[in-house]
């Protein structure tokens, strides 16, 4: 079956939670007549990502609801979105539980939670602001399959996109905040060596905060097919929607000639240190 994929590629201002949501929500328009079957937003897209402090990170961590604490505004956002659009929307945001935060992405669909994955690998100065995620990595089923959930820089352990395309994974769903300039060409070999789809959305501008280095944020938020194939990029410079159209189920088959099969060849028990 044919689906839609709409990424949403915005600029957000550090903090502004709100102003930053009303943005995405005049980027995206008129759009959402489109009902698309998948949205992503980026890492942390509503809060901006460059925080300075642990209480900063408490300050703007949002509730899911699930422990008493009420639902933030992205959590909220991304439940309506997902209700007017009538299909599965993925997000990044910073999630509190006690005086912990995460950094996380919630699935959500028909204005419900569905799932919430918090990262894996977290990348330079986060480790100081946010704790680990503890597990399981994510796989959602939906109506064109599974669709396996990862966060930026989860992608440069093999192992996740691996472990998610083992377990049934057609499809990864991947918010970033990209600023290494590699990471559009590595999705492509994630999505060849596992013949998956990988669907990357990222933020564009600069942060400059605290002292910390400058961020600059590369755009180019993009779809790769099972074969490597660019399916559809984003400028690396401009807010944007990217719409495309794939068919999971050409992830299915993991041949990549008539007697090598991806899978099927695998040698696990040599794969030791």
């Amino acid at each position: 079956m044919l689906i839609r994929i709409v990424l949403v590629q915005n600029n957000p201002v550090f903090g502004e939670v709100t102003g930053n949501l009303d943005r995405v929500k005049a980027l995206y328009g008129g759009r959402k007549g489109l009902r698309p079957d998948l949205v992503i937003f980026p890492e942390l897209f509503a809060s901006g990502y460059q925080f300075t402090s642990k209480s900063e990170a408490l300050s703007l961590g949002e509730g899911d609801g699930r422990d008493g604490r009420e639902k933030g505004p992205t959590v909220r956002f991304l439940e309506e979105f997902s209700m007017e659009t009538k299909g599965w929307v993925v997000g990044g945001l910073p999630l509190r539980r006690g005086n912990k935060v995460y950094n996380s992405a919630v699935v959500t669909h028909h204005g419900t939670i569905m799932a919430i994955y918090d990262k894996t690998h977290l990348f330079e100065a986060e480790n100081r602001w946010f704790e680990r995620g503890s597990g399981p990595l994510c796989l959602v089923r939906t109506e064109f399959g599974l669709m396996g959930v990862m966060i930026c820089f989860d992608w440069l352990f093999p192992e996740v996109t691996r472990s998610l395309a083992l377990s049934g994974a057609l499809l990864i769903a991947h918010p970033v905040n990209w600023v290494l300039p590699f990471g559009p060409q590595g999705m492509i070999l994630r999505s060849v060596e596992n013949r998956v789809f990988t669907a990357t959305a990222n933020r564009i501008g600069e942060e400059a905060r605290g002292g910390f280095k400058p961020l600059r944020y590369i755009g180019s938020s993009q779809v790769v097919s099972p074969q490597g194939e660019i399916l559809g990029r984003a400028p690396e410079d401009a807010e944007s929607l990217l719409e495309i159209q794939c068919d999971p189920e050409l992830a299915r088959s993991k041949r990549v000639v008539e007697e090598s099969d991806f899978f099927r060849q695998r040698r696990p028990d040599l794969y030791r240190n």
